[in-house]
């Protein structure tokens, strides 16, 4: 039996925010109050008379006497339920029902105490609900369908944990099942020497939401090693976020370039021998042929000593720059490095040898700090041969300007000389080994700062005018 305060019930009845009725035990609407006539379409005085005429007010009271039978026919209390109404005004109510049985003075069954509960707009809401999320397993469906049968490999992976593969990615890394594959920890697939770098994602992944593109070296099922290249995204997985990489085996691919590249080394080596043989011949030349004439000669001359020392300095000099462009130019990338630092400390270098040729040496500095990654002592190498080669094309001495400036995603810095500069023919050649337009020289630190450069990401642009100068404008990715 439903609880109603002691004092005035009816009144209690009356006011009650929902829809409250008595209904006689062979279903007849004996009571209902203003909620409820609200509730139904309904007058008050329409329900206890002529409307329970109509079929939806039959239905719903025939619904409540059948509920209440059948919960005494299993004996138990009367359980709440669910009821579609149709209004009047042709739209469909969905009620929840509660029942509870009034009993007279013998304590036998007298009348049912009813209370209807709107439910539309949670029900509606709920179907909303319902739709979208149909709507989200058909996307994800047609998501992976698309997966299926893409030719890239795809992992899907939650904390480090493959949730799912398609066939390509199964055939990279040599799984005959999805099973081989699910479940494992991606480290397992990922080579230890590559470990540092999916650290490094997540840590980043962490820090600033961002994940980006990676190469690893991979070790397949079978022992086979591979390596790859994707990129990653954070995507919605059965109702979880997950990370979505896509990969691509470019091991062949490595491999042709590093055999390109090894033909390239050995082209180089030719054109470096052949140079190499033609500037060490005619010092050797002049030496062979001095000292068979101070083997003739019975005193001996200062001058033949003299052009002896000069060419073997000469030889000297052109070894030691083979050695320096003998020595890896991989960058060994110590971190982020501040460009202005190293800058400031070649120019106060070269500042005392630029005074004793009269040549003043002008920087100008942005305003802020700008870093670059790369090798430290490679990036001093560059601007050493840079102002170097600046100083040695002055030989009347003037002035040399260093700027560095922010542009866009790189940092520029440009050093403009007053030099003798050079013809478009010259500058095409800059850059090839004992290429130089200098009396002494051997055109192999120019060739040893185009590939530092290069190493670093970076471009070197040259713009000479003959008796005017010349301006080299070297480009390196700002981080």
């Amino acid at each position: 039996m439903l609880p109603y305060p002691n004092q005035n019930p009816d009144f209690a009845f009356e006011q009650a925010v929902i829809g409250m009725a008595i209904v006689s035990l062979d279903g007849t609407l004996l009571k209902a109050n203003t909620a409820l006539s609200d509730l139904l379409g309904y007058t008050q005085q329409a329900l206890t008379a002529g409307a329970q005429q109509a079929e939806s007010i039959r239905m719903l009271l025939n619904c409540i006497v059948q509920n209440v039978k059948a919960s005494q026919d299993h004996q138990q209390s009367i359980n709440p339920f669910e009821h579609t109404y149709h209004h009047p005004e042709k739209h469909k109510l969905y009620l929840n029902i509660h029942t509870g049985i009034e009993l007279d003075t013998e304590k036998n069954p007298k009348s049912y105490w009813v209370q209807l509960e709107d439910r539309t707009l949670h029900r509606q809401l709920m179907e909303q609900l319902e739709q979208k999320e149909q709507k989200l397993i058909e996307k994800e469906h047609t998501f992976l369908q698309l997966l299926e049968i893409l030719p890239l490999s795809v992992l899907i992976t939650k904390k480090g944990i493959v949730q799912y593969v398609n066939p390509a990615a199964l055939k990279m890394v040599k799984a005959t099942h999805p099973r081989d594959v699910l479940g494992i920890s991606t480290d397992v697939v990922v080579d230890v020497s590559s470990h540092n770098d999916l650290i490094k994602r997540r840590m980043r992944y962490e820090k600033d939401g961002v994940i980006g593109s990676v190469n690893y070296l991979i070790r397949c099922l079978d022992g086979q090693e591979k390596i790859v290249s994707g990129c990653t995204i954070m995507v919605h997985y059965e109702g979880d976020t997950a990370a979505l990489g896509i990969f691509k085996d470019i091991t062949e691919q490595r491999m042709e370039e590093d055999r390109v590249m090894q033909s390239e080394k050995l082209t180089t080596a030719g054109q470096l021998a052949a140079g190499i043989a033609h500037e060490i011949r005619n010092p050797l030349t002049s030496i062979n042929g001095f000292v068979k004439l101070l083997r003739s000669s019975e005193s001996s001359n200062e001058l033949y000593f003299e052009i002896i020392e000069s060419e073997l300095k000469r030889i000297e000099l052109i070894v030691n720059e083979l050695l320096v462009l003998s020595k890896p130019q991989g960058v060994h990338v110590s971190g982020p490095i501040e460009v202005l630092p190293i800058l400031e400390q070649i120019i106060t270098l070269m500042k005392v040898q630029a005074a004793l040729k009269n040549i003043e040496i002008i920087p100008h500095y942005p305003d802020v700090p700008i870093s670059v990654q790369g090798e430290v002592n490679q990036l001093k190498q560059v601007f050493i041969n840079l102002l170097k080669n600046a100083m040695e094309a002055m030989n009347q001495g003037g002035t040399i300007t260093v700027d560095m400036l922010r542009s866009g995603h790189n940092v520029q810095i440009v050093v403009q000389d007053e030099g003798i500069g050079m013809t478009p023919e010259q500058i095409q050649s800059l850059g090839q080994p004992f290429f130089t337009t200098k009396d002494t020289g051997t055109g192999l630190g120019l060739m040893i700062t185009k590939n530092i450069i290069h190493n670093h990401g970076g471009t070197m642009n040259v713009e000479s005018v003959p008796d005017h100068g010349t301006t080299f404008t070297i480009q390196l990715p700002a981080l």
